[in-house]
């Protein structure tokens, strides 16, 4: 539990900190108190008219907690400490002189000296030097014009005043949100090659800078540099772990953002590990991921694919089974492992469910021709697309040893009347949602009927209805067989 002590003309906020090499427990100085002035204003015993801050103590503690959230503070008992030893403490101090380092200018300089030198007039190594960092200088360029501008419209106020410094020297030297802004605003548009310099720059500057690594492995990722791309998750994991906060329960990992990062590692990790074909350690990356996490719904997910993948039909079609009311896409992976397990039934009903809502994501994964996406796809056309990228790639291993008897099974209930009508129906009764809501009772039954068309128990009904009214045909020893039988 943190306490305060002497420090000369200084009161110390400490901690007790066990060194992990040593093993010893050694004092870590959390925060330096210098004046009486700044510890009257976090105590919050300033008067109200003469407070250099609108609610110094409020803010001092949220910043003090949200810089060491792996340590609970007693303030009550800390106050009580700072107020007995207020005569420690000097009147006045140059807090800015103590808290600032005075870096900015001669790293300015630095910089400034660097590229004044390197004249594409000159040397053609200097013309080399500048085209290699086109892109960083453009994203720096584009950083000094976004703060001048805050400079400009800047106003002074109670609510923005700093005039211990409290805010800069308790920051966690993360990137500001605005900066990853700017460089996610890239990955978002595209822009890959941009946003690959532009995250490897802020990795470079932000040593713990977990979310840039996970940045980096989605852009290798999508660029199927499969290597690479586990080797940034791989980092994502470390650096993220070393951020993890303490004493926090499972179930709350992901509503913290200090967790996201390593979760997101792992997630990403099992994602292209399943995708390389390596699978074992894709189950292990899921199996961390339960139990490290308690993220029970991304481990199973990553689970059905590579189980498939490993031609483990049973474990592939529970995995997925688990999820397909949240996540209908993964009814296309139990509904192959029902095939293989020779229940045709339930593969009929599981690929209707998950069609139903996949409709070209149905195509794409049994290799059909795709028509063009429209010119401006709607979010529902773009999300179909995607999934069924995701399917075809993470099954890989499946797809290249499929039978042709299964993808035939599938392609044939892709043409039966009845499927082909379901799925007309749902993208006639999508538009409709998705017009005008005048008439509103027109509006409101597609969309009752759009919801209807999305559950499990509809795709069962449909595929009990197709089994019953398939017309038999004649076996080989002349007696009639229905084309649904029992593989």
């Amino acid at each position: 539990m943190p306490y305060v002590r002497k420090r000369g003309t200084q009161l110390a906020i400490v901690h007790g900190h066990r060194d992990p090499v040593t093993k010893k427990v050694e004092q870590r100085i959390l925060f330096t108190i210098y004046s009486k002035l700044e510890a009257r204003e976090l105590l919050g015993s300033v008067p109200k008219r003469q407070r250099a801050l609108a609610d110094g103590k409020a803010l001092f503690e949220a910043l003090m907690n949200e810089r060491y959230p792996e340590i609970r503070f007693d303030w009550s008992r800390i106050r009580e400490a700072v107020a007995e030893n207020l005569d420690v403490l000097p009147d006045s101090y140059a807090h800015k002189a103590g808290r600032l380092p005075g870096t900015f200018r001669a790293d300015l300089c630095s910089f400034t000296r660097q590229l004044a030198l390197a004249d594409p007039q000159v040397l053609n190594s200097s013309a080399k030097l500048i085209k290699e960092h086109r892109r960083e200088l453009e994203f720096i360029r584009r950083l000094i014009d976004w703060r001048l501008r805050l400079c400009d419209g800047h106003r002074e106020s109670e609510w923005n005043a700093d005039p211990f410094f409290w805010r800069f020297s308790l920051s966690d030297g993360e990137v500001p949100s605005d900066v990853e802004e700017i460089a996610s605003d890239l990955y978002n548009g595209g822009e890959f090659d941009e946003a690959e310099c532009v995250f490897r720059l802020l990795t470079e500057c932000f040593e713990d800078y977990a979310e840039g690594h996970n940045y980096l492995g989605l852009i290798a990722l999508d660029q199927d540099d499969l290597a690479v791309a586990a080797d940034h998750f791989r980092k994502t994991i470390e650096v993220g772990r070393r951020k993890f906060p303490k004493r926090i329960r499972k179930e709350h990992y992901w509503s913290l953002l200090e967790t996201r990062p390593f979760m997101r590692g792992l997630r990403n990790l099992a994602l292209t590990l399943t995708r390389a074909g390596d699978y074992d350690e894709a189950l292990e990356v899921c199996d961390r991921l339960d139990r490290e996490c308690g993220d029970d719904l991304s481990a199973d997910s990553h689970r059905a694919s590579a189980f498939l993948n490993l031609g483990r039909w049973a474990k592939a079609c529970a995995a997925a089974d688990s999820l397909h009311r949240l996540f209908p896409e993964e009814n296309f992976i139990a509904s192959f492992a029902s095939l293989e397990l020779g229940d045709r039934e339930e593969a009929t009903w599981r690929f209707l469910h998950a069609a139903l809502k996949y409709p070209r994501a149905a195509q794409l994964v049994l290799g059909l021709k795709l028509r063009p996406l429209p010119e401006r796809p709607s979010r529902e056309q773009v999300d179909d697309h995607n999934s069924g990228v995701r399917l075809k790639k993470g099954l890989q291993g499946f797809f290249d040893r499929w039978s042709p008897a299964g993808q035939a099974y599938f392609r044939a209930l892709l043409r039966r009347p009845r499927v082909v009508s379901l799925l007309e129906e749902r993208r006639a009764v999508l538009e409709r949602w998705r017009g005008d809501r005048e008439p509103e009772d027109e509006w409101r039954a597609a969309f009752e009927r759009m919801q209807e068309m999305e559950t499990p128990d509809f795709a069962r009904e449909q595929a009990e209805l197709m089994r019953r009214t398939t017309p038999a045909r004649p076996g080989r020893n002349g007696r009639a067989t229905s084309s649904q039988g029992q593989r």
